[in-house]
Parts: structure tokens; C-alpha cells; sequence
């Protein structure tokens, strides 16, 4: 292990930490308080505000700014921050604002890639191995499952939700929850069908994508007893079910309702 190389142009306050074999590129800026995982990268003109927490092996590309303050009127400047996972990479002109609530903190999660400017709101959790494409506009408390893949220009309002391993289409505009496993688009989005792509890449049984055609299948007919005998049956099913029944903005309507 080596010691952090921080390049002469950066500005790194000394209250910050910084971890074994962090490079700290020019004229980036860490503030006290921030702490950096081992092997983490700061490229070019990238800025961690104080509260900050980079996990190891992380990347933050030129000119990304992290933990600035939140766009809430709620807001009265108590302490709180972002959390950045293992591995996760952000690209150039990412901006990711920490959390509204003393203690509170935004997180993006660990093998997570967000793209070139993209931006995530005070409170959002963007769960593990996730995709967010360029100019990604996620609005405050959204949630983002682990290894859903949101396209190029998508906007999420606030309070939504993304669930797992779902795929939501370029440029769309989320007023309400898109289901796990499921593949949205449009403007509102919809529920065209089930992610297959997706989930075949990632090797699901295919007992178990045709388990989850059935549910979304009966979810679209509003078949209840249906939904239930498959979630009692298969674990995927339920975590959609319990995803749906906790809905705040509600789901996404389906194209058909055959």
C-alpha cells in the first residue's frame, strides 16, 4: 500500500482522510470532513464537499461535484452527506447533492456507473451495480434498485421509484413507480413487458422469467388471486408484489390492459 498522491494544483483540506493509493488529480478540491476509500480516484477538477464518503476503488471524473448543498426548502443547513459505494464510477459533470435531515445521506451504491451528467437529488438511494445514462435527472428520496438501467435523459419526480433489475427507456419521464424486473418507457412511462433482455444477461432460471411474465401478466388484469398463488410460489414474484404495495406515487400503468 501506498501513500495518497495528490497532485500540487488540488486543494485537499487537512481535515480531510484520505485513504492507501488514492490519486487526487488537479485542481480538485476535497473539504474536511470528506473521508476517501483506498484506491479511489479523483480526476480532474472533482469536487467532494464536506460529509462526503467515497468507498474504495471509486471514481470520480472531471469536474463531478458530490455532497453539495440540497435543492429543499426543508433544508436549514444540518449536518448530513453522500455515501459513494466500492467501485462505483462517476463520470464527467455528475453532480450528486447530499441529503435533507441532520444525519441524512444520499448513496449511490457500489459498482454503480452514472454518466455524464447526470444528477442525483438530496435523499436518493441508487442501489448496487445500477446504471444511470447521461443527463439522468433523478428528483429527491428516489430509489433506484440494484442493476436497473435508466436511458439516456430519463426523469424520475420525486419520491419515485425504480425497482430492481428494471429497464427504463431513453428520455422518459417517471410519475410513478416502475416495477422490478420490468421494462418502461414514454412520456409518462409505461409498462411495456417484462425486462427478458436484462434478466436473460444476467442469468435468471427460465422458470423464473416465466413466473414473472405471469405476474406482470396479472398485475396488467388486476388478478389478485393470481398474483398471489405466484408470489407465494416464487421469491422474485413476491418482491414485486411487496414493491407494489408500498407504493407511494403508485405504479406505472401498463400499454394494454389485455
Amino acid at each position: 500500500m501506498a501513500a495518497p498522491v495528490v497532485h500540487p494544483s488540488a486543494l485537499v483540506d487537512p481535515a480531510a482522510e484520505l485513504g492507501d493509493d488514492v490519486v487526487v488529480g488537479p485542481f480538485a478540491v476535497v473539504e474536511g470532513g470528506v473521508v476517501v476509500g483506498a484506491g479511489a480516484v479523483l480526476e480532474v477538477g472533482a469536487v467532494l464537499r464536506r460529509g462526503t464518503w467515497v468507498g474504495a476503488h471509486a471514481r470520480v471524473g472531471p469536474y463531478a461535484v458530490v455532497g453539495s448543498a440540497p435543492m429543499d426548502t426543508r433544508f436549514r443547513g444540518e449536518p448530513s452527506g453522500v455515501t459513494l459505494g466500492a467501485r462505483c464510477d462517476l463520470r464527467e459533470h455528475v453532480t450528486i447533492h447530499r441529503a435533507t435531515g441532520e444525519g441524512a445521506r444520499t448513496a449511490v451504491g457500489a459498482d454503480a456507473l452514472v454518466m455524464t451528467g447526470a444528477h442525483v437529488s438530496h435523499n436518493a438511494v441508487v442501489g448496487d451495480g445500477s446504471v444511470l445514462t447521461t443527463q439522468v435527472q433523478l428528483g429527491g428520496h428516489v430509489e433506484v434498485g440494484a442493476g436497473a438501467v435508466l436511458g439516456a435523459g430519463v426523469m424520475v419526480h420525486q419520491w419515485g421509484r425504480v425497482g430492481r433489475w428494471a429497464m427504463v427507456g431513453a428520455t422518459s419521464a417517471l410519475n410513478a413507480d416502475v416495477l422490478p424486473f420490468a421494462l418502461a418507457r414514454g412520456n409518462p412511462a409505461r409498462h411495456y413487458r417484462l425486462n427478458a433482455v436484462g434478466l436473460r444477461r444476467r442469468g435468471l432460471a427460465p422458470e423464473v422469467t416465466g413466473a414473472l411474465q405471469d405476474a406482470l401478466r396479472a398485475v396488467r388484469r388486476h388478478d389478485r388471486a393470481r398474483l398471489a398463488e405466484l408470489a407465494d410460489r416464487w421469491p422474485e414474484v413476491a418482491e414485486l408484489t411487496a414493491f407494489a404495495e408500498r407504493s407511494r406515487l403508485g405504479v406505472a400503468r401498463f400499454v394494454t390492459h389485455g
